[in-house]
């Protein structure tokens, strides 16, 4: 039997973010019907015809911009979850409309089949859970109505005096004359106090009307009850007796304290989750302006918790997450809150903390988190943490400015080294470092326009043995600095990445390989390829595809001699416009590889996303496979997935000839590394010709 389908009304006027998201949501599992307006007005229309289970809205509309859309929409949309789209300079557009009651957003760069699934599935999902809920609040108001209920009547002094058999039966006694013995305060309510502020009400407003109440059975079980009474008066006003009526919603009560436990903690861990701690973060910002309280917030990473979930699997990956969540719970205060914001990422609130009490309670989560160690299949394995602690004071005005910096301090955490706290400060280290990267970008702008910069190249070579192997270069930038040293590119790559110089200089090092191949054409014909690499910028610009085209057309070389390396982070951080860019170059008949891969969270997922001709498998796991069996394995069921899927896959940092062996009898294509030859010149392939891989290193 065929599934019904999802109905979606798609509200936008851009005919490509229509035929982006047909796309998109073609590649994913189930079907969709999708309805197309163009304006506000033509989407308020539809809406009322009802039929439609989840609604993507563009803010930027011909008859309503910005967060008017939403506004406008929300109302009329009822039960129906709204998705916003949002330009990537306008995300706080994408927050504001989730705090109005949008269900998600998603920025239109980044809409891919694997997000645009995970928005419509959750915005179902929520939908259908709360209409579950909406359900079970009927059944208990049906409930409530037509149930048998106890009536009762009671002295002033706190005795039955009569009950009818629903009520003997619901507090769970055999007749109406166990019932006269009693003590109302002492033996049916489970709580002396809650008897007298029963009294209290009642004394005072002369009734009590729909008042929960936790009562106790014959056997000692706990019964949530809901009371109705009013006090019987004689003619000069004094309480002759109380009657009343008692509904057992123990049931109902217990599944609606399940159902607000759910929302606001994490299913793995037992913590409270991201959306509750954020929350409670906004009343301690309010708190911070108002009253001008001290506040602090740790944001807490995990080092090496990817190493146990790939060599023991995500069981041990959340087994791990659960015994280290109760061991960071011994270690805050009662008035605190610890958050398991995702992944392998806590976070923890400090309620009336200084900055120096906040720093101690950091470094006991750090003592903690070092100390733990965790056994896995007659294994143990131990962890690491970085911390960003960041003090809450009126300089901050939104949840995001403060995540921002406890994110920003983590990872500072992380670059000294890890296993750290950093203290997130207006004017620190961190700034002055980044002081540093900005003379760089000087530094580098005037080398490219003083033509400092150089290409070496390094072989990749075929593992097995051929009479005639392939000729594979991957190309490297070089720079001299004013003096005519040579500097590491480690100094002046993160400079050009940060403050976006890197696609200026990815189009400098394609030109430059296009005129040595020009100049060399003798030489490229036993050249199969040469490697480039893209950087995150390049993958993201609109206009880059466009800019390597058009040097592709200019030198006329075949461009099947061109492969194009891109790492997986780049890649994914704008999945659609990578897509774009790959698919406007494999036209031209450029390759494509995808480099450093195994060093993300999703891999093999995202893999299937990516149309690339290679893998390059990162160097991290080639380099010690003759003496590690993890990454051995690890390498071997990346070639052997790779290989499945069609694509060639190169082994980086190969260092010696037992490594070399060990990829031979895997099957890897390729490997490049020191012992297969290091970085040279590009121009000494049109001199000195390359020795390549017959039985022994380069």
């Amino acid at each position: 039997m065929r599934s019904q389908s999802t109905q979606v009304l798609l509200v936008d006027s851009n005919a490509e973010d229509e035929q982006l998201i047909r796309e998109e949501l073609a590649l994913v599992r189930g079907s969709f019907d999708i309805t197309v307006t163009t304006t506000l007005e033509a989407a308020l229309e539809r809406v009322t015809e009802g039929g439609i289970d989840v609604i993507v809205l563009d803010l930027v509309l011909p008859d309503c911009q910005g967060i008017t859309s939403f506004l406008r929409l929300y109302p009329q949309a009822g039960d129906t979850p709204i998705i916003v789209l949002v330009g990537q300079a306008d995300e706080d557009l994408g927050i504001h409309s989730i705090e109005k009651g949008a269900v998600d957003y998603l920025i239109k760069q980044q809409v891919v089949c694997t997000l645009l699934e995970r928005a419509v599935r959750y915005a179902t999902d929520r939908t259908h859970t709360l209409k579950a809920l909406q359900a079970s609040e009927a059944k208990f108001r049906e409930l409530f109505e037509n149930v048998s209920t106890g009536v009762f009547q009671s002295s002033p002094d706190g005795r039955i005096l009569s009950a009818n058999p629903a009520m003997v039966r619901l507090l769970g006694y055999e007749s109406e004359e166990d019932l006269f013995g009693l003590d109302i305060a002492s033996d049916i309510f489970m709580y002396k106090e809650d008897r007298d502020n029963w009294l209290r009400a009642i004394d005072k407003e002369g009734e009590i009307r729909s008042a929960e109440l936790i009562l106790r059975r014959a056997d000692g079980r706990k019964m949530v009850a809901m009371e109705n009474a009013h006090a019987v008066l004689d003619q000069t006003g004094k309480v002759m007796y109380y009657e009343g009526t008692i509904t057992d919603i123990t049931e109902a009560y217990e599944l609606s304290k399940q159902l607000s436990y759910e929302a606001s903690h994490d299913a793995l861990t037992g913590l409270i989750n991201r959306r509750e701690f954020e929350l409670r973060l906004e009343r301690l910002l309010d708190t911070a302006q108002s009253d001008r309280l001290e506040h602090a917030v740790c944001y807490l990473d995990l080092d090496q918790f990817k190493v146990i979930n790939d060599s023991c699997g995500h069981v041990a990956g959340d087994e791990l997450l659960r015994q280290l969540g109760n061991c960071l719970l011994e270690k805050v205060r009662k008035v605190d809150t610890l958050a398991r914001l995702g992944g392998d990422e806590f976070g923890v609130l400090l309620q009336h903390c200084s900055v120096e009490d906040a720093t101690a309670v950091a470094r006991e989560l750090l003592r903690a988190v070092q100390d733990f160690q965790f056994v896995w299949a007659n294994n143990t394995f131990t962890v690491g943490a970085s911390i960003g602690l960041v003090p809450i004071d009126n300089n901050f005005q939104r949840i995001t400015d403060v995540l921002g910096a406890a994110d920003a301090a983590c990872y500072a955490a992380k670059d000294h080294g890890r296993n750290r706290l950093h203290i997130y400060q207006e004017d620190d280290e961190e700034v002055a470092r980044r002081h540093g990267e900005k003379q760089w970008v000087a530094r580098v702008k005037h080398a490219l326009t003083e033509d400092r910069f150089f290409l070496d190249v390094q072989p990749i070579i075929g593992v097995a043995r051929s009479e005639r192997p392939q000729r594979l270069y991957e190309i490297l930038v070089r720079m001299q600095d004013e003096q005519g040293n040579i500097v590491p590119p480690g100094a002046f790559l993160p400079a050009v990445e940060r403050y976006n110089l890197a696609t200026r200089l990815d189009l400098w090092v394609i030109g430059k390989t296009l005129d040595w191949m020009s100049a060399n054409p003798e030489q490229i014909e036993d050249i199969a390829r040469f490697f480039i690499n893209l950087s995150a910028d390049t993958l993201s610009e609109v206009s880059s595809a466009d800019a390597i085209c058009k040097l592709l057309m200019a030198h006329d070389l075949p461009a099947h001699k061109i492969c194009f390396e891109i790492t997986e982070a780049a890649a994914i951080a704008n999945l659609s416009r990578s897509n774009q860019l790959i698919k406007k170059l494999r036209n031209r008949g450029c390759k494509f590889s995808l480099d450093d891969f195994g060093t993300g969270l999703s891999s093999f997922a995202y893999l299937k996303a990516l149309p690339v001709d290679y893998l390059k498998i990162d160097g991290l796991y080639v380099r010690d496979i003759a003496n590690d069996p993890i990454d051995y394995e690890v390498v071997r069921a990346i070639n052997d997935v790779g290989h499945v899927m069609g694509k060639e896959i190169i082994a980086e940092a190969v260092e010696s000839d037992q490594v070399l062996a060990k990829l031979e009898g895997i099957g890897v294509d390729y490997a490049q590394g020191f012992a297969l030859g290091r970085p040279r010149t590009i121009d000494d392939l049109a001199s000195v010709e390359f020795q390549i891989f017959e039985g022994g290193a380069a």
